[in-house]
């Protein structure tokens, strides 16, 4: 069996390491405090508490804890937090240090606690005979290193009993665990599993509707434009242009409904699952032209190579340029647009401003109003904050607008959660 929160070679970080290490406090506390305490009382004939001292019908003198003895208490729960990483050679090292300690003095009190630990753990883990052997030899010998070292005469029928007792109750604690967090994943992962189902039939229903009733709509634009274009050969060329436009901008609007539609269509969200690649900052010329060819003067700069970013991030620094140039069009057709992109090696800074022609016009350099409320400002804000980055928009003193982001240049994939 493999560990169910963390893949084999991978060490847990941040919280999940100082929890796993954290759960060795109180169990340090109890073996050393704990032993301490055991081996220095004596309660009228009983030595130790009832359940764990070694011989506890016997009368006996405290027993005095040497440097040796204190080492290897100590020893075995220093061992403890690096269970996770080597299961077996904790189990086998703590192993050593308890039956040690039970061979330096005559054992009290709960000094078993990390042994107990690493037993646990190394069983959760499916190091199951080592588990077996290792607690053979502590039943077999904790309970009788006194008699074979002299220092008692004969073995305590309850001492061995105890040993026994402990160990199994050990194991079946555990075992009974263990089926409970794997009870727990399997249902989570059936849980994760229906929730992929769900998202995939939704996006699958939304990609059915935005091929009936968009992709339908852009196809009957394009084809309408296209026959008034063949049939106005008479019209001003201002019109056959604007016909044009429309032809060719519809032509191009199907293509990335098509790559979004494929895109909605692949469940699993694999690469590459769509027909075409989706549009990058390498777009952008193409962008730039079509807003000129619509009437807006448009002054593109871009420093960096837009190749060296994730791909994500190159997605969504177009995606915002041509939300903020689309905006222009709309709003504000007599401006002036100045996009500018900086590529760093950290960060990718993206700005499109518009300002008026005309600074007469400054009172009429939008025909609407842009707020905060806007759904061009919303998704360009989310596509910002979905990589990682900022957005800010709002007007110029000098009138016209100002789209500012700044996204990293790579995406943070997230840590997987842990449950431990």
């Amino acid at each position: 069996m493999t560990d169910t929160t963390t893949a084999p070679g991978i060490r847990p970080g941040g919280r999940a390491r100082f929890a796993r290490v954290g759960r060795v406090v109180p169990v340090a506390i109890l073996q050393v405090v704990g032993t301490v305490v055991a081996s220095g009382w004596s309660g009228g004939g009983r030595v130790g508490p009832p359940w764990l001292a070694h011989g506890v019908a016997t009368a006996a003198a405290p027993v005095e804890l040497g440097p040796s003895a204190l080492a290897l208490l100590v020893a075995g729960v220093v061992a403890l937090p690096f269970r996770w990483w080597r299961p077996r050679g904790v189990l086998w090292f703590v192993l050593a240090t308890t039956l040690g300690f039970a061979t330096v003095v005559s054992p009290r009190g709960p000094f078993v606690a990390a042994v107990t630990m690493a037993l646990a753990n190394a069983w959760f883990r499916g190091r199951r005979v080592e588990v077996v052997v290792a607690a053979v030899l502590a039943v077999l010998w904790l309970p009788s290193a006194d008699v074979v070292l002299g220092r008692s005469p004969a073995i305590d029928p309850a001492a061995v009993l105890l040993a026994l007792a402990w160990a199994v109750v050990t194991i079946v604690v555990t075992e009974l665990v263990r089926v409970r967090v794997e009870r727990a994943a399997e249902r989570r992962r059936a849980r994760a599993d229906a929730e992929r189902r769900r998202a995939g039939e939704e996006r699958v229903r939304i990609a059915r509707e935005l091929h009936d009733s968009v992709a339908h709509s852009m196809s009957l634009i394009n084809l309408q434009s296209g026959v008034a274009l063949h049939l106005g050969a008479d019209l001003p060329e201002s019109t056959q242009q604007a016909l044009g436009n429309i032809r060719d901008t519809s032509r191009e609007a199907l293509v990335e409904l098509r790559t979004i539609l494929g895109v909605l269509r692949s469940v699993d969200g694999e690469p590459g699952s769509a027909r075409n690649p989706t549009p990058g900052l390498d777009r952008l010329p193409d962008l730039v032209e079509r807003a000129r060819a619509a009437g807006v003067a448009v002054d593109a700069d871009v420093s960096g190579d837009p190749a060296a970013i994730d791909g994500t991030v190159d997605r969504s620094a177009f995606r915002i340029v041509q939300e903020a140039l689309t905006n222009v069009m709309k709003h504000a057709p007599a401006n002036r647009a100045e996009i500018s992109v900086t590529i760093g090696v950290e960060t990718v800074d993206v700005a499109v401003t518009d300002q008026p022609l005309d600074p007469g016009s400054r009172a009429s350099s939008r025909t609407a109003p842009m707020g905060d409320s806007g759904n061009g400002l919303i998704g360009m804000r989310e596509r910002a904050t979905a990589v990682g980055g900022t957005f800010r928009a709002g007007p110029r003193p000098d009138g016209g607008w100002s789209v500012e982001a700044r996204l990293p240049s790579t995406t943070a994939r997230p840590e997987a959660p842990d449950d431990h």
